[in-house]
C-alpha cells in the first residue's frame, strides 16, 4: 500500500477510536418520554399530533444523552433543535423524527455555528463531542425546494449558504451513525469548519439534494457505508463552493469515503471534489485545497468531478470571483463505472461536439500533484459517445439559451490547470486491460472556442505511470 494511503488509514482509525472513547464517557442519560409534558398539540392533515421541539431541546440542555424510543406516531418538530457540546442522541431505529409541513428552517444544528463566508473564523471556537445514533429523520417534502426555500438557518436566512436538514459547523468530534434521512428538500447533512468527523451507516430514502454535503476547513473525515437515493451528490466534498451552498471555505484534509452505493433510481449520478479559492469581503483569500483523500469501493456513480465550477454567467460578462484550487494525494480505488451517457445532458455532450463534447468518468480541472487510480472497472460506450474517456484534464464548456434569449455559459472554458503525476494500477475498460492507457486520457485545450474574452483554456499532464 502507498505510504501516504497507509498514514491516512492509520490516522483515521485512531480518530474513530478516540471519538468512541469520548462518547462512552457520557453517562448522564434521560429518555425523551420523560419530557412529554412540554409537548404542544397541533394538527397535520386534520389529525392531532404532538410537537416535541420544546421537549427535545429541554432534554438536550439538561442531560448528556437523550434516548428517543420507538413510537407508533412520529415525533414532530417545528423549530430547530439545538445540540451542544458533549451531547448525544440515541434514537431507536423505528423512531421517526419528522419536521412539520411548510417549515422552511433546518431541523437540527449545533449550538455555536460560525458563518465563515465573509471572514476567516477562529479554529478554536468550536463545539465539542456531538453525536447522533439511529432514528429516521424526515422532512415533509416531496421535491427539491431550492436554496432559500427550505433548510434555512433561521427565518431571516441570516446565514445565506445554509440549506439543510442538519447543520454542523464549527464542531470538533462529530459522530453520525446508523441514521436514515427521508424527503429532505435541501442537503440532508451539511458540515464544515470541523474536524474528527465520523459518518457511518447512513441511508437516504427519497432525498432531493446532496446526502452528505461537506464543506471546507475540515480535517479527518470518515464517511463509510453511505447509500440510498438522492437528487444530487451522494457525498459532496466541496472545500470551495457557491455562496448559496456553504458558509465554510478552506482546505479539506485526510478523508476516507468508503463503501458508497448510490441507488440507480437517483437522477444525478456524480460525486464532486471541489478545490478552489474563496475571496472574503476584505479582499483576502483562502485556498480551498484537497489533500489526502481516498474514495474506495464506490458503486452507482458515473462521474467524479474535480474542477472549479463557478455559477453560470452570460457570455461576455465576468463569472463569480473565484480561482482554481489545488491538492495532492487523491486516491480512487475499487470504483465501478458504466458511463452509459453524459452526466450533464447538454447538446455538445449528447452530440459529441468535436471541441467541447468530451466526457469522462473522471474530470479534473484543478492543479493536483498526484492522482492515483487503482482497481477501476469502466464501461465506455464509444459506439454512441466516441469522445468518452477514463479521464479528462482541462476546461469544460457548455452553453445554452436563458429565458431572455441570451447565451449562458455553465462551466469554465478559460480554466488552465496541471496534473503533475497520474498513476494507474489494474485498470479494466470494457472487460480488458488496455495496453496503452493514453488512449483513454484526454487533455483538453480550448482556443477561442467562441467570441468572448474567457473562451481559451487548457489542461496539462506531467508524468503518467501505468502499471497493469
Amino acid at each position: 500500500m502507498n505510504e501516504t494511503k497507509r498514514e491516512i488509514y492509520s490516522s483515521l482509525e485512531a480518530m474513530q477510536k478516540s471519538n468512541s472513547d469520548i462518547i462512552s464517557r457520557l453517562t448522564d442519560r434521560v429518555c425523551l418520554s420523560e419530557y412529554k409534558s412540554l409537548c404542544r398539540e397541533a394538527s397535520v392533515d386534520g389529525n392531532p399530533v404532538l410537537i416535541w421541539s420544546d421537549a427535545l431541546n429541554a432534554a438536550l440542555r439538561e442531560h448528556q444523552v437523550v434516548s428517543i424510543p420507538s413510537s407508533d406516531s412520529p415525533y414532530y418538530i417545528d423549530e430547530p433543535v439545538i445540540i451542544r457540546s458533549n451531547r448525544r442522541i440515541e434514537a431507536h431505529n423505528d423512531a421517526i423524527i419528522r419536521q412539520m409541513p411548510d417549515v422552511d428552517v433546518l431541523m437540527l444544528r449545533n449550538e455555536n455555528v460560525i458563518d465563515g463566508t465573509h471572514a476567516q473564523t477562529n479554529p478554536l471556537l468550536r463545539d465539542e463531542n456531538i453525536s447522533i445514533d439511529g432514528g429516521c429523520w424526515e422532512e415533509s417534502n416531496r421535491y427539491r425546494r431550492g436554496y432559500g426555500r427550505s433548510g434555512k438557518f433561521d427565518s431571516e436566512r441570516s446565514m445565506y449558504g445554509v440549506s439543510t436538514c442538519m447543520l454542523f459547523s464549527a464542531v470538533n468530534r462529530l459522530t453520525l451513525t446508523n441514521m436514515t434521512f427521508r424527503h429532505t428538500a435541501g442537503f440532508s447533512v451539511q458540515i464544515g469548519n470541523a474536524s474528527d468527523i465520523w459518518c457511518e451507516n447512513i441511508l437516504f430514502e427519497s432525498c432531493y439534494a446532496d446526502g452528505l454535503h461537506i464543506n471546507g476547513n475540515t480535517e479527518n473525515i470518515i464517511t463509510r457505508h453511505i447509500f440510498g437515493e438522492v437528487g444530487d451528490d451522494l457525498v459532496a466534498l466541496n472545500m470551495y463552493d457557491w455562496l448559496d451552498s456553504s458558509i465554510n471555505f478552506g482546505t479539506m484534509k485526510n478523508v476516507l469515503c468508503e463503501d458508497l452505493n448510490l441507488y440507480s433510481s437517483s437522477p444525478y449520478k456524480a460525486i464532486r471534489i471541489a478545490p478552489g479559492v474563496h475571496w472574503f469581503d476584505d479582499g483576502s483569500t483562502v485556498e480551498c485545497r484537497a489533500e489526502n483523500i481516498i474514495l474506495k469501493k464506490v458503486r452507482g456513480i458515473m462521474n467524479f468531478k474535480m474542477y472549479l465550477q463557478t455559477p453560470g454567467y452570460y457570455l461576455g460578462t465576468e463569472p463569480e470571483k473565484a480561482a482554481i484550487g489545488g491538492g495532492d494525494n487523491i486516491f480512487f480505488d475499487d470504483i465501478e463505472i458504466d458511463l452509459k451517457n453524459p452526466i450533464d445532458g447538454f447538446d455538445n455532450y449528447l452530440n459529441s461536439d468535436p471541441v467541447t463534447g468530451y466526457i469522462a468518468a473522471f474530470e479534473i480541472g484543478s492543479n493536483i500533484k498526484t492522482v492515483t487510480f487503482e482497481n477501476i472497472v469502466l464501461t465506455l460506450h464509444r459506439d454512441k459517445y466516441p469522445l468518452s474517456n477514463l479521464l479528462n484534464v482541462g476546461p469544460k464548456s457548455a452553453t445554452c439559451k436563458s429565458g431572455d434569449g441570451q447565451t449562458y455559459e455553465c462551466f469554465d472554458p478559460y480554466l488552465n490547470c496541471t496534473v503533475d503525476k497520474l498513476v494507474f494500477k489494474n485498470i479494466n475498460i470494457n472487460g480488458e486491460k488496455p495496453d496503452d492507457i493514453s488512449d483513454y486520457i484526454k487533455v483538453i485545450i480550448f482556443d477561442q472556442i467562441y467570441d468572448a474574452p474567457r473562451s481559451s483554456g487548457s489542461g496539462k499532464v506531467g508524468k503518467i505511470v501505468y502499471d497493469n
